[in-house]
């Protein structure tokens, strides 16, 4: 039985994989396109890994003050932020590799596809890059904190976008390559097609769509405020959630394709598959909703 929340909805309606519930409420949530495991993780410090079905494959209760969570492509590390400064890394079961903690706050933090690096944004406006094994090969300080970062699928980079500041492109020395002035506040970013694509969710602005070099393309208009914004690895889908607690599924060229609106229980986290096919959801209450589309 399709779940209440998507009675709402006009378009290709999506079939439902699976729905669960976490009650203490989901603060995170990350998809390894590679290993097509999900990894959520709750504000009472559950970590759990499902698989594409929806089994949930192991479970952890100990990442206590849980705020942020990354998990690699290849689904063998996984990265944790718990309370503002301290970072805990494990590995594929879950269990501890090492934890870290620097001075300030951590405001994003981002794992290459198959987990060799990760980068960090600290509320001091330092970008950090370290290898899996705790080594800092890079240290970067920005003109604003870095609020998003994303590793390419294809090339040993990485991009940043500052609210109200900037869109930046790093390698992994942290040299930049290029850098753009944003006009408009930043609430999202996803990056698709190794980097060919790079959509903001804007606000007010829309979803603001840039190429490889930082050129901005265009955008999306949609009916509301996006906050939020997920794409599929390969040039097909892009996910949007608005203030006003609608989710558009929309293909590369901006046309709707789906859309819902979930006001009953307000969507917190959403996440596309890496082919287009199908999209997690996290509401406010804690319910974990896949669908797919054939």
């Amino acid at each position: 039985m399709a779940s209440p929340l998507l009675h709402n909805s006009h378009g290709s309606r999506p079939a439902e994989i699976f729905e669960d519930f976490f009650p203490d409420g989901v603060v995170a949530l990350d998809f390894a396109d590679e290993a097509r495991t999900l990894l959520v993780g709750t504000r009472a410090g559950h970590l759990c890994l499902m698989n594409q079905n929806g089994d949930r494959v192991l479970e952890d209760r100990s990442f206590v003050g849980l705020r942020k969570l990354v998990w690699s492509d290849s689904g063998n590390i996984g990265v944790a932020v718990l309370g503002d400064s301290r970072m805990l890394c494990f590995d594929a079961r879950l269990k501890p590799l090492w934890d870290a903690s620097i001075t300030g706050r951590i405001v994003s933090i981002a794992i290459s596809p198959h987990g060799g690096h990760i980068a960090f944004s600290s509320d001091a406006a330092r970008l950090h890059i370290v290898t899996a094994d705790r080594k800092e090969i890079a240290k970067v300080d920005t003109m604003r904190a870095m609020e998003h970062l994303t590793f390419l699928a294809e090339a040993p980079e990485l991009i940043g976008a500052a609210e109200f500041g900037q869109l930046c492109r790093f390698d992994l020395k942290g040299q930049e390559i290029w850098n753009e002035r944003l006009m408009n506040n930043a609430g999202d970013m996803a990056v698709s097609e190794g980097g060919k694509r790079i959509f903001l969710a804007a606000f007010n602005h829309g979803v603001q769509v840039y190429d490889r070099s930082g050129t901005q393309l265009g955008s999306f208009a949609i009916d509301g405020i996006p906050c939020r914004v997920s794409a599929s690895a390969t040039k097909n889908r892009v996910a949007v959630l608005t203030l006003e607690n609608r989710i558009f599924w929309l293909n590369f060229e901006g046309t709707i394709q789906w859309a819902v609106d979930i006001s009953p229980d307000p969507p917190v986290h959403i996440c596309t598959g890496p082919l287009g096919d199908r999209l997690f959801i996290a509401t406010q209450s804690g319910c974990v909703l896949q669908v797919a589309w054939p």
